[in-house]
């Protein structure tokens, strides 16, 4: 059965209208709910010109945890490179996961200079994230599995920590990726793999192939079965196409390649390129932007079918609740 999930935006969205999107995605049915873990958002205006968000996760996840009764919910994905160490991740899920069981995930990924740069810190090349990653999924799941830790890595060192509150098994971590290696790594050390909307036969043809081969070397996972597929979809469904685009367009800047590599963390710097280099055409051709319901009811079968377990779908239409009862009405039923 497939799963459904809310992406709740905290660049775009104010704390507490993302606390209204919890409300709505626990009454029309989604099962998780993502949130991103950003130092600086993605674009200084959003697409009505206000200024753009830039909530805290760690501190709004206990407030949309404790506002529904089921819901699963976690980062849509943190970055452990510098501006964290993984032990005090650790710790922050295990409190989360003794006051909401089985209700807490950890997504992560190799990170921007957004998260970095800010605190001073330079943005490392991708091997050194890709190794800093896997080096804090190690620590993170000994700190939940073992008492008093001692750990002398390449990146972080722990000497006698001890997990005193939560679980003796870490909540799930799930790693996102759309490249070979770090689809590698989620298959041996994570427990979800998150991709994002893209050609399915490059999904079925390269990605999965290079999370199965991180399964072969694995001591976590024994079949690429036992790794928990997600796409994460851009969506913005109106009332015309002008209508949805408008409030996608500040997100132009996240379709730019360099600012995944550079060192370049300044909102107003990004959107302006974005601006520059990436049509409204190109970034509907990324983004599902449309006025008929049946494309999104088209987009969730093409990803159930490649075989992922989980749809999330990070909404920029205009009316979030008529966009919910879209999925409830005319998706979720295919599909469950």
């Amino acid at each position: 059965m497939t799963e459904f999930g809310w992406f709740a935006s905290l660049e775009e969205f104010s704390p507490a209208e993302c606390l209204d999107q919890v409300d709505l995605a626990a009454a029309y049915g989604f099962d998780t709910v993502t949130v991103n873990d950003h130092y600086h958002p993605w674009f200084d205006r959003t697409g009505d010109g206000e200024p753009a968000n830039g909530g805290n996760c760690w501190s709004w996840m206990p407030a949309a945890l404790e506002r529904t009764d089921d819901l699963r919910i976690g980062t849509g994905v943190s970055a452990i490179i510098h501006r964290y160490h993984p032990a005090n991740v650790a710790h922050q899920l295990a409190t989360l996961e003794e006051m909401y069981p089985g209700r807490v995930f950890l997504g992560l990924g190799l990170g921007e200079a957004l998260n970095e740069s800010p605190l001073g810190y330079s943005l490392p090349d991708t091997g050194e994230r890709l190794k800093r990653t896997a080096e804090a999924i190690r620590i993170i799941r000994r700190l939940f599995e073992q008492d008093f830790v001692d750990f002398d890595g390449r990146y972080w060192s722990l000497d006698g920590a001890n997990l005193y509150t939560g679980p003796d098994e870490s909540p799930p971590i799930n790693v996102a990726s759309y490249s070979r290696d770090a689809s590698r790594m989620a298959g041996d050390l994570a427990d979800g793999y998150v991709t994002v909307y893209m050609d399915p036969d490059r999904i079925t043809d390269e990605l999965f192939p290079w999370v199965e081969q991180g399964v072969q070397k694995s001591r976590h996972n024994e079949t690429l079965d036992d790794v928990e597929k997600t796409v994460h979809i851009h969506v913005s469904l109106g009332d015309t196409v002008e209508a949805a685009l408008e409030p996608a367009l500040p997100w132009r800047g996240a379709l730019v390649d360099r600012f995944y590599e550079e060192d370049i963390a300044d909102p107003r710097h990004i959107q302006s390129v974005g601006e520059e280099e990436v049509t409204p055409e190109e970034l509907k051709s990324e983004f599902v932007i449309t006025d008929d319901p049946q494309d999104i009811v088209d987009v969730t079968e093409t990803y159930v079918d490649c075989g992922f377990d989980r749809i999330v779908y990070q909404s920029h239409s205009p009316d979030q609740e008529a966009f919910c009862r879209v999925v409830q009405d005319e998706v979720m039923p295919s599909f469950r």
